[in-house]
């Protein structure tokens, strides 16, 4: 059975490379098995919601 489809676009997105290992950093520091892509969504879900976005991507 395939997984639901979600109404999503993929982006590409560059970093300087102090901001991956400050990415690579936070990962570690959550103590989760994140991808990169994982703990941008999150970042970016994070600061949305603080502004006030209701963002109903997925449920933690």
């Amino acid at each position: 059975m395939a997984p639901p489809k979600r109404d999503t676009t993929g982006i590409l997105v560059r970093l300087h490379a102090n901001t991956i290992v400050g990415l690579d950093d936070m990962i570690a520091k959550a103590g989760e098995d994140w991808s990169r892509p994982e703990m941008i969504r999150r970042i970016l879900k994070g600061r949305l919601t603080a502004e006030g976005y209701e963002i109903g991507e997925w449920v933690e």
